[in-house]
């Protein structure tokens, strides 16, 4: 229902739930990964409830670039300055699962160990030239960066493709300077992209819930070539392309370059991967699944023509347990078996933990541990917990994980160092919610998918504390050294160490609230923290006791803010509802009515206890509130049409405002009539939410898939600041044909981006170094008129250019 994008949040949420009500939610169960989807579709459909399709966002980003571009030159000069702060690395304190971020995909280049490039959910392509000891970011401005899927021209290293959501296909002819949409394999998750060795034209590619296809015209148009509805792997025969093996419910295979293709009969009907070894390219390995967890291992030995399966014994090599005893598993999810190309009897798979055979698949040992203590302890490595991908290059074992990307240089040592984390410099984390002190020393602590809760200062970069799925936290306003910090459905964490240690907190109602958990500390009592599960509970000594101080809801409440002048206003969501106290809910809270949709972020004025303003999924965004909820106001202005997800007031005297969507971030005050963008250097990603540092005048945004980002506030020195302005920036000869100069007044980095009237960026150079004057290569542009954006760390300027 997901991937077939016509049925709405509500229905969906509907059916998951009808189908959860007398089933185990526990691990293994994909509850957890029903629930992580549940929090951003409702956050990001539209006021029908919809999702809004790739196609649909493309199509308004381009508009809204077109409109950028058409406007630049009226536009107030804003001080937006983005800058990453990762985290680029995991670094443990006391977390039982630490990582980095969700790899789910990975590609080398042909005869060069040391060109990859990775695929994130949420964070988009990335590219190493050094084996992994520093990545770049090649997707950041394009206009998607969910992918699944990556693979590298075997002939052409310039030449990469990835695979999305909604079966789409994304191609590059310049290493991932620029991307073009081509064909389209259904309307699902695309789980690989195999491109034929010798005719590059030919390509293979599977959806998970699509099926499997083929292309013969570079990825322009598909066919689908079996009658399975699933679609999960695709390999072929060593030495032999003409010889194709399938997996989706069933095993296939074609002799004929993937023209047909016949079904092996004694396999079962569950999601199938395969692995195959040039050490002698007539055996076939097949894992399957079984509702979640391990269905079993079958070799052949005649090239795929018939399977024996290989007993062993009940084990579930696809949970948590590194002996197998358990009955978890998140397969196809977490699945997948690469086979030694030097070694046929090498073969290792993986689901939640990596496991090893060195007897063709007859048993098996665990190689890795989720947990990193248990992992040291019990001399196997630590590779983070669910497996995205495995697979081999000459003999190294790269695994792409829900904490990063890793290698076995030696898979035949096993010891604790038998993983090798590679994923230092990538900023692929999957924040929820972050928190932020206020000393001019600033600690942000934040909680992030799959990768539990950290915190960053500027002396010690990251550190994680807590494991989990990491929510809502917060620094305590009065001793930088207590954090809290949320699990997902409201489980609660307590560091008195700055997360040397951490311990549960003991709450009515602790884990049964919504997946993000209103969280929030008391802005004028020292040790008042409240959290809202159907109810609202505060706390006056730090979470040792509880006071329930509203009324119970019949759902769980969605957001909960303490107005910060005024500690006695409160408000909460209720989806549609807005629920107010002026008495620190020693009443019941009033009933607000609606402001118009369901709420995604509430904020409410640093100095005005009354006035609020709410992000919503209606198709006017915001609304904004000047006495406390009872009549609201419509901000859509001149706002593109995407998610509203993540408001924050800032006292700058002008009620400036700040807005997060799925893409971009945008600014209003009293001094401006519409939205300006705010977006510097800020990747298209989705904004969870923003916290401000007052002390240094520093505005934070979580980023679902990019990390942590920090940004002067508009009042940072406006006026005086030394901006880059229109008439600094020179292009000549404009028009121009074969290329172009562009002249600053100083020597500066600057991003380069040069789009179409329809706003498709066509040309991005990043990082370029100008002084004095650079040429810009234009022969790749057809005649027509085009915008030239330059970004500098002293603003963003627009021209237009005329290519003859």
């Amino acid at each position: 229902m997901i991937d077939a994008g016509t049925h709405s949040v509500e229905a969906v949420v509907a059916n998951a739930e009808a189908y959860f009500a007398n089933r185990d939610t526990g691990r293994g169960s994909g509850y957890k990964q029903f629930k992580r989807w549940e929090y951003m579709a409702n956050r990001r459909m539209n006021e029908n409830g919809y999702i809004p399709t790739d196609a649909q966002n493309i199509a308004e980003l381009e508009r809204y670039n077109d409109y950028l571009n058409e406007t630049a030159a009226s536009r107030a000069q804003l001080v937006d300055n983005w800058e990453e702060l990762g985290p680029f690395n995991f670094n443990n304190l006391s977390s039982w699962s630490p990582g980095l971020g969700r790899v789910t995909g990975f590609s080398l280049a042909s005869n060069n160990v040391d060109h990859i490039i990775i695929s994130s959910e949420g964070g988009g392509i990335w590219k190493t030239l050094d084996g992994g000891q520093s990545w770049n970011p090649l997707t950041d401005m394009f206009s998607n960066i969910t992918s699944y899927s990556v693979t590298i021209d075997p002939l052409d290293s310039s030449v990469y493709y990835f695979g999305s959501t909604n079966g789409q296909i994304f191609k590059s002819l310049d290493a991932g300077g620029t991307w073009n949409a081509v064909g389209s394999i259904g309307n699902s998750v695309v789980n690989k992209i195999l491109i034929h060795p010798t005719n590059t034209d030919i390509l293979y590619a599977t959806a998970e819930y699509a099926g499997i296809y083929r292309s013969d015209d570079s990825g322009n148009s598909w066919t689908q070539i079996t009658g399975d509805n699933r679609g999960f792997d695709i390999e072929f025969k060593p030495g032999n392309p003409d010889v194709v093996y399938a997996s989706g419910n069933e095993f296939h295979k074609s002799i004929d370059g993937g023209l047909t293709f016949t079904t092996t009969p004694n396999l079962s009907n569950d999601a199938q991967m395969i692995g195959v070894s040039e050490d002698n390219p007539d055996v076939v390995y097949v894992i399957q699944a079984s509702s979640g967890i391990f269905g079993g291992i079958f070799k052949s030995t005649n090239s795929g023509d018939s399977f024996t399966g290989l007993n062993q014994g009940g084990l579930n090599y696809f949970g948590y347990d590194v002996n197998g005893q358990d009955n978890s598993g998140q397969a196809p999810r977490d699945m997948d078996i690469a086979v030694n190309p030097n070694n046929v009897d090498e073969v290792h798979i993986a689901g939640i933990q990596t496991w090893r055979s060195l007897n063709g698949g007859v048993s098996f040992e665990c190689t890795s541990n989720w947990l990193i203590n248990s992992a040291a302890n019990q001399g196997i490595g630590y590779c983070h917990a669910d497996v995205d991908i495995i697979g081999f290059v000459d003999s190294i074992l790269f695994v792409g994980t829900d904490g990063g990307f890793f290698k076995a240089e030696d898979t035949q040592n096993l010891n604790a160092d038998y993983y090798e984390n590679i994923s230092e410099g990538l900023g692929i984390r999957q924040f929820y919610k972050i928190g932020v002190s206020q000393e001019a020393d600033v600690t942000v602590v934040g909680g992030s998918q799959d990768n539990g809760g950290s915190f960053y200062t500027e002396g010690t970069g990251w550190r994680e504390w807590y494991g989990a799925d990491g929510m809502e936290g917060f620094v305590s306003n009065t001793n930088s050294d207590l954090f809290f910090g949320m699990i997902q459905n409201g489980g609660l964490y307590r560091s008195t160490n700055q997360g040397n240690s951490n311990q549960g907190v003991n709450t009515p109602g602790g884990g049964s609230g919504n997946w993000v958990t209103p969280l929030e500390q008391d802005p004028i009592e020292q040790n008042t923290l409240y959290v809202a599960y159907k109810n609202v509970i505060k706390s006056t000594n730090n979470g040792n006791s509880w006071t329930t101080i509203s009324q119970e809801r019949i759902r769980n409440i969605d957001n909960l803010k303490i107005a910060p002048s005024n500690n006695q206003i409160m408000y909460f969501t209720d989806n549609t509802l807005l629920f107010r106290t002026q008495n620190g809910g020693a009443t019941d809270w009033e009933d607000m009515g609606t402001y118009g949709g369901s709420a995604r972020s509430l904020a409410v004025h640093p100095t005005n206890p009354n006035k609020i303003a709410v992000a919503t999924n209606n198709n006017n965004k915001v609304f904004v509130s000047n006495n406390g909820g009872e009549t609201w106001e419509s901000y859509k202005k001149n706002l593109p049409n995407f998610s509203a997800t993540a408001l924050i007031w800032d006292d700058n005297g002008q009620d400036g405002l700040y807005l997060g969507m799925d893409y971009g971030i945008y600014y209003i005050d009293n001094t401006l009539q519409d939205w300006e963008p705010y977006n510097t250097n800020m990747p298209n990603v989705v904004i969870n939410e923003f916290d401000i540092n007052h002390t240094t005048n520093t505005l934070y945004a979580a980023t679902y898939g990019r990390g942590l980002w920090a940004s002067p506030l508009v009042e940072d020195n406006l006026g005086t600041r030394d901006f880059i302005s229109q008439n600094q920036v020179v292009l000549y000869p404009n028009p121009a044909r074969g290329s172009v100069l562009l002249k600053l007044p100083f020597n500066a980095e600057a991003d380069v981006e040069i789009y179409d009237v329809n706003g498709k960026l066509m040309i991005n150079l990043k990082d370029l170094f100008i002084s004095s004057e650079t040429e810009l290569n234009i022969n790749k542009l057809v005649q027509g008129v085009y915008f030239v954006r330059i970004t500098t760390s002293k603003g963003t300027v627009t021209k237009k250019l005329i290519k003859q």
